[in-house]
C-alpha cells in the first residue's frame, strides 16, 4: 500500500497535478538568480530555445581564471545562487532537478572532482548557518557538458555536510532543510573560460 501511494505521487508530480514547492522556468527574467563566487552579478536572462529542451534561461560565464599554479584547478569556482523566501522548508522535500548546458568550455579539460571545494549543490540553512552539499564527483563521469536534466534526490545518503565534508545523519539532515535560505548550482566545470546555461529549476 505504501508503495502504492508513493508511486501514485510521483505519477501525479510528473502529471503536473501537484505543484512544486519551487520551481523557476525564466519565462520573462531571471527571476532572482545571481552568479556567485569569484564575482558577484546577475544571471544574464536568455529568451532563446535550444533543441526544444531549454527555453528561455540564465546563463552565467567565466571571464577571469584564477588557476592553482599546481594542479590548474580553478581556484575560484562560481555558482549560479538564489536567496529563497524566509522560512522556507524543504523538510519534505522528495528531489530538486534543473536542465543544463555549457554554451562555452573545453569539457575534456574538468576541475578536480575529488576536491573538497568540489560541490555540484549546496543548501544552506540561515539559523544555524550550516549547509549541506551534494558532490560534483557523484555524477562528474555523467556529463559532457551537453543538455541535460539532473535529478537529485533529497536523502541523506548522498549529501555532506558543507563545514567538514562529513556524512550527514538523517536527523541533521531533516534539520538543515528546514529552513533553507540559499541553493547554490555549480557553474564553474572547467579549467578555463566557460558559459553555463541553467532552466527550469525545481524542488518537489
Amino acid at each position: 500500500m505504501l508503495l502504492f501511494l508513493i508511486l501514485t505521487y510521483f505519477l501525479l508530480l510528473q502529471l503536473g497535478m501537484i505543484d512544486p514547492l519551487f520551481q523557476n522556468k525564466f519565462y520573462l527574467n531571471n527571476e532572482g538568480w545571481n552568479i556567485t563566487g569569484y564575482k558577484n552579478s546577475a544571471a544574464i536572462f536568455m529568451p532563446y530555445s535550444l533543441d526544444g529542451l531549454m527555453s528561455n534561461f540564465i546563463v552565467g560565464k567565466d571571464d577571469v581564471i584564477n588557476v592553482d599554479s599546481k594542479n590548474k584547478d580553478d581556484r575560484n569556482l562560481w555558482f549560479f545562487s538564489k536567496h529563497l523566501p524566509a522560512n522556507f522548508s524543504l523538510a519534505n522535500a522528495s528531489a530538486l532537478s534543473f536542465t543544463m548546458t555549457s554554451l562555452v568550455g573545453d569539457f575534456t579539460n574538468l576541475n578536480n572532482p575529488n576536491s573538497s571545494a568540489s560541490a555540484f549543490v549546496k543548501l544552506f540553512n540561515n539559523v544555524s548557518n550550516e549547509y549541506i552539499v551534494f558532490p560534483v564527483i557523484n555524477l562528474i563521469q555523467q556529463y559532457d557538458g551537453k543538455i541535460k536534466e539532473f535529478y537529485i534526490p533529497l536523502i541523506n545518503q548522498i549529501w555532506v555536510n558543507g563545514t567538514n565534508n562529513m556524512p550527514t545523519a538523517y536527523d541533521d539532515f531533516k534539520r538543515i532543510l528546514k529552513n533553507i535560505s540559499r541553493i547554490d548550482i555549480l557553474g564553474d566545470w572547467t579549467r578555463g573560460n566557460e558559459t553555463i546555461g541553467l532552466d527550469n529549476v525545481k524542488i518537489e
